[in-house]
């Protein structure tokens, strides 16, 4: 472990109340255990005094003349990186630092280490929980496998891997979860590991109907783009059901409009299929 070289990003935005103690628990937590290391933060155009603390902290700050998203702050972030390996933590103290030292022993042996959140404050209430197992078994239906946490704020990462073109990024509130699915899909590495997780200081930035409606979009471009005939298989599943209600209740009753309904459901259930057979074929060539 003393032998990996580690770049810690740290993406901030309106984080003035707990960005220096985030600072200064990664900081204690490395000093011993890792050689080379950096704590880059980004200030993402924040409003308040999270660039200056951050600085009185010891971090290497780069600063947005304006907010950019949470995808974009990484970025910045990684690009500036000096070091093979990218620990990413969020700057809002929900994450503890002593859980850092889990994930380090997973490397080199994984190309991404992901800190799996536990506990009461990572399924929130019952609607919040319920929002989260769907999000979950979307994730786990999209690369084939169990997700336990698709979208963690703690994570170890080559950073080699991240310039990967084949990979489906997002520069917004999904990036972490685009970086999840993408590394199952093409083959990488992957390990979860449960760690503690803990109420964050301030008030949270997410905006749940956006951020929803646009992380679904971009799970169904990863499934676009790495497995397009499982999604319109999927989607064609719903007119091949409809076609058999028709065609169980024309044989019922006798009225020739049912049958008719049946077949027009049948031909869209082929249409789905065989565009999901020429998208994958495209996706198959184009690899």
């Amino acid at each position: 472990m003393k032998e990996l070289s580690l770049s810690v990003v740290i993406p901030a935005f309106q984080e003035s109340q707990s960005i220096a103690d985030v600072i200064q628990g990664v900081g204690n937590i490395l000093k011993p255990h890792v050689k080379n290391w950096e704590i880059i933060v980004v200030d993402d155009g924040s409003g308040d005094a999270t660039a200056d603390e951050a600085q009185t902290a010891g971090a290497c700050v780069l600063r947005h003349p304006c907010n950019q998203g949470y995808g974009q702050a990484l970025e910045t972030g990684i690009c500036a990186a000096k070091h093979d390996w990218i620990l990413m933590i969020d700057a809002d103290g929900s994450y503890p630092a002593a859980e850092i030292l889990k994930l380090l022993e997973f490397v080199p042996a994984f190309d991404l280490v992901i800190g799996t959140r536990t506990g009461a404050y990572f399924w929130g209430s019952p609607y919040n929980a319920c929002l989260r197992w769907i999000y979950l078994q979307i994730s786990g239906f999209i690369v084939g496998q169990k997700v336990p946490d698709a979208n963690s704020g703690l994570r170890l990462i080559r950073k080699s891997l991240l310039l990967d073109p084949a990979l489906v990024k997002c520069l917004g509130y999904s990036y972490t979860t685009t970086m999840t699915l993408s590394f199952i899909k093409v083959g990488r590495f992957v390990k979860f590991v449960p760690i503690k997780f803990q109420a964050r200081a301030g008030k949270s930035k997410v905006r749940r109907f956006r951020d929803i409606l646009r992380t679904l979009q971009l799970m169904t471009e990863v499934l676009i783009t790495y497995n397009p005939l499982k999604l319109f298989s999927t989607l064609a599943l719903l007119p091949a059901l409809a076609a058999l209600a028709c065609a169980a209740i024309s044989a019922y009753c006798g009225k020739g409009v049912w049958l008719i309904c049946a077949h027009l459901n049948t031909i869209a259930a082929l249409l789905c299929f065989v565009t999901g057979c020429v998208l994958d074929s495209i996706r198959i060539h184009a690899r």
